[in-house]
């Protein structure tokens, strides 16, 4: 393949890329030698790496920053996107590969939430800790470029079918909006975890709706800390499974799960609010077949070429295996969390602590019986960097001084945030619009202030804020581009949705007053 790069600057300038808040260092660290597997992978063996020089900041659990050169992210991506059109079924490929890996994911960490830890060696715990591991960044690298890379240096991917998609709806002369179209042609028609999820509660609110005493039982429940004593055995079991079987839903990448409380509580408040289960599930059913055939009516109007259609597939497959991959990742972080709980208690060590252990040193320390440098981890709850030497497959975990020279020396891109601006330019992510009050939400703890109707604002989003995401009237976040959480969920929910504005939680503040035009991408502020 021909090389795609631009000419090396002199200067080297490193750009952040992402940040994740608290995120175990068993999240992050594979993912560095992941990203060089992720490459041979996409380009093949014999391919040079376009990323060869990065680090991650960190303070405490917070990855504060992972930052790399901006020229070779700037290669990577220009490299991606001419892949992708000069050889799609190259990709198609890796993406089959990746939906099998992360399967093979989920299944594992099934294995671990079954399996009594307590009961195994030190020697057999830290094997299980090694094979999770591995199974999760054979999963990760899969696929990770076109999911993450490719959008991360400003949406580029998503912009060229924007483009392309304008191009058609001016040639078809039929008055269509070009970004309900783009939405249209690239959703998935797949059925995401969660919607399966929420199919199996709405047939347990079946269950509970036709059975008058449980039905008696939710309408009068208000507390919901346990399961309610009365319920019928057969509805109590089925309750226990759904929760067991799908609590890890928030978990991210440290927690916490849900408790009973949470299944209980939408169960009751559905019963009061008279909905018919029969009928949601039907429409989730239907969701698949209704998005694949509002494609093909559209792709027929559009008279899109057989190249192109592969194009929107690809993005389509993009934006679903994205939500995919972080899914089964939550659920393999909720399982590798277990294993973390009883490696602190063996170590004799806090929970934290083990959290601030490489997956190395926790292996060593567990079955090598290598003496933990207490003040050492200790040291990485302040400022730490981690660096990866992708030649030589090393890892070096700078604290201190050391840390703060190391970034020091860094000539790192600054981005100048007007705060006084009154109109901000992302991408669509769902078209469509929408005015309402700001609320900033980026954690769980904040949802409680969403209100129905409310313009929610965040860094990023991620399972556990989609029940805010269903109150909002549209949903804005800095998290960027057609692959992000953000618009997966925003297209399910058919909500006004604009991604990448990277200063959006800084310009924007609870209660001011916007409007959202996500057919042109733009949010203004009205007060």
């Amino acid at each position: 393949m021909k090389d795609r790069s631009d000419k090396k600057t002199a200067r080297e300038v490193w750009i952040e890329n992402f940040r994740l808040n608290r995120c175990p260092y068993y999240v992050s660290l594979p993912v560095m030698y992941g990203i060089v597997n992720a490459q041979k992978i996409l380009f093949g063996k014999q391919a040079r790496n376009f990323l060869n020089s990065y680090f991650f900041a960190y303070e405490n659990l917070n990855l504060v920053g992972g930052y790399f050169l901006k020229s070779e992210l700037r290669n990577l991506i220009n490299n991606t996107i001419f892949l992708i059109q000069k050889d799609p079924n190259r990709i198609g490929r890796i993406h089959q590969e990746a939906y099998k890996l992360n399967d093979e994911f989920f299944d594992a960490a099934e294995k671990v939430l079954k399996e009594n830890l307590d009961k195994l060696s030190n020697k057999e715990l830290g094997q299980l800790y090694s094979e999770q591991i591995e199974i999760q960044e054979k999963a990760h690298q899969h696929a990770l470029i076109t999911t993450w890379f490719i959008e991360s240096g400003g949406e580029d991917f998503s912009k060229f079918l924007i483009q392309k998609t304008k191009d058609y709806c001016n040639k078809c002369n039929q008055n269509l909006n070009f970004m309900d179209a783009f939405s249209v042609l690239t959703t998935s028609d797949k059925i995401s975890l969660l919607t399966k999820e929420e199919i199996e509660l709405l047939e347990i609110l079946k269950l509970i709706a036709q059975n008058n005493n449980a039905r008696n039982i939710f309408l009068a429940l208000e507390n919901y800390d346990h399961m309610p004593e009365k319920l019928d055995s057969r509805i109590k079991e089925t309750i226990q499974k759904h929760f067991e079987k799908w609590r890890w839903i928030p978990f991210t990448y440290m927690g916490p799960a849900y408790d009973i409380d949470y299944f209980l509580q939408i169960w009751a408040g559905l019963i009061k609010q008279g909905i018919d289960p029969e009928k949601e599930i039907d429409t989730l059913k239907k969701r698949s077949e209704e998005t694949r055939t509002v494609k093909q009516k559209m792709i027929k109007k559009l008279d899109i070429s057989q190249t192109d259609k592969k194009l929107y597939d690809i993005a389509a497959d993009i934006v679903f295996l994205k939500g995919y991959r972080k899914d089964v990742s939550f659920h393999g972080f909720y399982a590798l969390d277990k294993i973390v709980t009883e490696i602190a208690r063996r170590l004799n060590i806090a929970k934290n602590q083990a959290q601030l252990l490489a997956f190395w040193e926790a292996k060593e320390y567990l079955i090598e019986n290598k003496e933990i440098d207490i003040n050492e981890i200790n040291k990485r709850m302040k400022f730490t960097i981690i660096d990866y030497d992708t030649k030589n497959d090393k890892y070096k975990i700078l604290t201190g001084n050391e840390a703060k020279k190391f970034f020091e020396n860094k000539e790192v891109e600054k981005v100048e945030v007007d705060v006084d601006i009154k109109e901000l330019q992302g991408t669509t992510a769902c078209s469509g619009k929408a005015q309402g009050t700001v609320k900033i939400v980026s954690y769980p703890e904040e949802m409680a202030k969403m209100e129905e109707g409310d313009v929610m604002v965040s860094h990023t989003t991620f399972p556990a804020l989609v029940p805010a995401m269903k109150k909002a009237a549209a949903i804005i976040t800095e998290d960027g581009g057609i692959t992000c959480h953000a618009a997966i969920v925003a297209r399910e929910l058919k909500t006004p949705c604009v991604t990448g504005i990277k200063v959006a939680t800084q310009v924007l503040k609870d209660g001011d007053l916007v409007e959202v035009d996500a057919d042109k991408g733009i949010v203004r502020k009205l007060n």
